[in-house]
């Protein structure tokens, strides 16, 4: 490219920037599976004239790569990292494996995806459609949600669908809207071709569930839907709606020749929608890209030059978990032989994984390398299930227990309390190593902190200090530090004085160790008393008029 036209280029973008581009906006349509939300974004892509569609489909089996969802979305717009400043562009580069250097902070990758968006909006409006918000992987949510609270007239709408009648935390963050059912008439319209008794039997059980409605009357025999409709096919007693309508869409997997089941199984365990990966592997596993026309013919799923799409998520749910264990294990197989290249390593030792049955200490290695890049790249949630796993497939107790300490931290810099204390119950007893004892003992101070016992929390992380003093200096100030602050938000003057004891030297707790020195000799009757024994003052007493300012 010319200078000239490098010049008009950059002219055309600044024109575009000083034009104005309209409102920004976003939107969370919540509801239950099936009932329509997929639909609503679809409607909203066929009507975006002059806007360019950004598209992400949540996909269960990808929730633990970290920022595997923002990836689809920047990909078709990577062009415009070039634009952004360069710590926000080193920090999207680095969480895609683009460049191998760690991120400091997830603001960062917020910003640096608010202001991609708004980069990419100067040359064409956007609209970004996030469909399935709850399977797209948590660090992927967070800076998408980020962005959508700050966009204002950048001229990107954002529209994001999840499942579940309550929108969830997400939803508090952004405006919502409950899809809910259509009307019996609405849905006798989806029904042409049915016997009138067998259209209203049908509409009482989908329940103004569109998806519900069509994948129930598909799985109709030619029979049944001239009204010969047996109690077997759709009870009196209908089960839950979810149940009924797998079990719809499994019938129709089910009615697939074997070779299409198979090569369904190997697409469905994919997450990259990638056709040329899921041809590849399914050679592998003996099928050919003719095996996809009977899926085709039947609407379970969409074929282009380049992608591969299913019809509905739960179609996908049906075509995988129809197919038998081994089909599956030998899919994930196929894929991570497929998926060889160094760009896709956490895919691969995540196919790897699933096709584990047993310990295998290679696979976990491979996972315990995912989980330190994604914790690299503040992916919190994306390591802990990444240690979580690595774990599950050692037979090495003390790596196992370190796995799951590990596991347990990054639940708890992610925000999942209730997942860190899950974890730490699974670490083995005793813990020989004193390093990783005092990890464990801030892993269960968070747990305590978590269900409001901090004196509780402050006393395990004295006593980790106490185990770890001699073996692991080094460990001692982080140790002290967090049980200092635990025995601050207790309230309990005795516990900062002994705490602070332990350690006076320390510059952190040299302040508390002097005024705190006299805490003990105060009397006190509660359950909140230090383990040994000593009685606690009340903090506000202790305090008196010297408060301290920390």
């Amino acid at each position: 490219m010319g200078a000239g036209t490098r010049r008009g280029a950059a002219a055309d973008r600044a024109d575009a920037r000083r034009r104005p581009r309209g409102e920004s906006g976003a939107l969370l349509l919540h509801g239950e599976a099936g009932i329509g939300k997929t639909a609503l974004l679809e409607h909203a892509a066929a009507r975006a004239q002059g806007l360019r569609v950004l598209r992400v489909e949540g996909i269960e089996s990808e929730m633990e790569l970290g920022f595997s969802g923002l990836h689809q979305l920047v990909l078709p717009i990577l062009q415009v990292l070039d634009r952004l400043p360069a710590p926000q562009a080193r920090a999207l580069r680095s969480v895609f494996g683009l460049v191998d250097v760690p991120v400091r902070d997830r603001l960062t990758v917020a910003l640096a995806t608010l202001s991609v968006l708004a980069e990419a909006a100067a040359d064409t409006p956007l609209l970004c459609l996030i469909d399935d918000l709850q399977w797209l992987d948590q660090p992927s949510v967070d800076v998408l949600v980020f962005a959508a609270r700050r966009l204002r007239a950048e001229g990107v709408a954002m529209l994001f669908a999840a499942r579940g009648d309550s929108p969830g935390s997400t939803g508090r963050a952004l405006p919502t809207l409950h899809v809910t059912g259509i009307d019996r008439t609405a849905a006798a319209a989806l029904l042409p071709g049915l016997a009138p008794h067998v259209a209203e039997r049908i509409i009482d059980q989908a329940q103004g569930n569109p998806l519900a409605l069509r994948e129930l009357s598909a799985a109709l025999t030619p029979a049944q839907r001239s009204g010969q409709l047996g109690p077997l096919v759709l009870p009196e007693a209908p089960a839950a709606l979810p149940s009924r309508l797998q079990e719809a869409l499994t019938e129709r997997v089910r009615r697939l020749p074997e070779a299409t089941r198979r090569i369904l199984t190997v697409a469905a365990a994919d997450d990259t929608g990638d056709l040329t990966v899921v041809l590849a592997a399914a050679a592998r596993c003996g099928g050919s890209v003719d095996d996809l026309t009977p899926a085709e013919q039947a609407g379970l799923l969409a074929v282009s030059g380049a992608g591969l799409r299913f019809g509905h998520p739960l179609v996908r749910f049906a075509a995988y978990r129809h197919g038998p264990l081994a089909e599956r294990i030998a899919a994930h197989r196929a894929l991570a032989e497929t998926l060889d290249g160094a760009g896709h390593a956490h895919r691969r030792a995540w196919h790897l994984a699933a096709a584990t049955t047993g310990p295998d200490e290679r696979v976990a290695a491979e996972l315990e390398r995912v989980a330190e890049w994604a914790g690299s790249r503040q992916a919190m949630a994306s390591a802990s299930a990444a240690y979580e796993r690595a774990a599950q497939l050692t037979a090495d107790p003390a790596l196992r227990a370190r796995l799951l300490i590990g596991a347990a931290q990054r639940a708890s810099e992610a925000g999942q309390d209730e997942r860190c204390g899950a974890l730490a119950d699974q670490v083995p007893q005793p813990l020989q190593d004193p390093g990783m004892a005092a990890d464990f003992a801030r892993v269960r101070a968070v747990v305590e902190l978590g269900f409001g016992s901090p004196a509780r929390a402050a006393r395990i992380l004295a006593e980790g200090a106490d185990a770890t003093a001699a073996e692991r200096p080094d460990k001692l100030p982080v140790l002290l530090t967090d049980a200092l602050h635990a025995a601050f938000a207790a309230g309990n003057a005795a516990l900062i004085a002994q705490i602070a004891a332990r350690a006076p030297g320390l510059p952190v707790l040299a302040v508390p160790a002097h005024v705190f020195a006299d805490a003990a000799a105060t009397p006190r009757n509660d359950g909140d008393a230090a383990a040994d024994g000593v009685p606690a003052a009340p903090l506000s007493a202790a305090r008196g008029s010297r408060s301290p300012s920390w």
